[in-house]
């Protein structure tokens, strides 16, 4: 009897210890730099969140993480902002192949894009 209960106060004893789930992605500091820029945009200025969240993609491959959904697409709007329409591109096409989900959204600002010479604006 001894046995079976020291069996299995130390089996809940390591179901205890063992670690949670691992998250899917890392969101980093996009939650909040997307806060700044609507409720603190002076905090928040595109060149600042261009550079934080390129910093925080790094960081996130770093741990083997998934950039999370959104953030290639908001980091092309911030480069169309700073008027960097190449790079704009370049994120927006990213976000498509990373997430097939978000496919018609990155086909509009795109083609939104070429109508207006490189600018989605209007």
């Amino acid at each position: 009897m001894k046995k079976i209960l020291f069996s299995s106060l130390l089996a809940m004893s390591l179901v205890g210890c063992a670690a949670g789930p691992q998250p899917l992605y890392n969101w980093g500091t996009y939650t909040h730099q997307t806060y700044l820029m609507y409720n603190a945009p002076e905090k928040a200025t595109p060149n600042t969140q261009i550079t934080k969240l390129e910093a925080e993609i790094e960081k996130t491959k770093g741990k083997g993480l998934a950039v999370p959904p959104g953030l290639y697409a908001h980091l092309g709007l911030l480069y169309l902002q700073e008027n960097n329409s190449q790079k704009a591109i370049e994120y927006f096409q990213l976000e498509r192949q990373v997430y097939p989900e978000s496919t018609v959204l990155m086909d509009r600002l795109l083609q939104k894009m070429n109508a207006n010479g490189g600018n989605a604006k209007s």
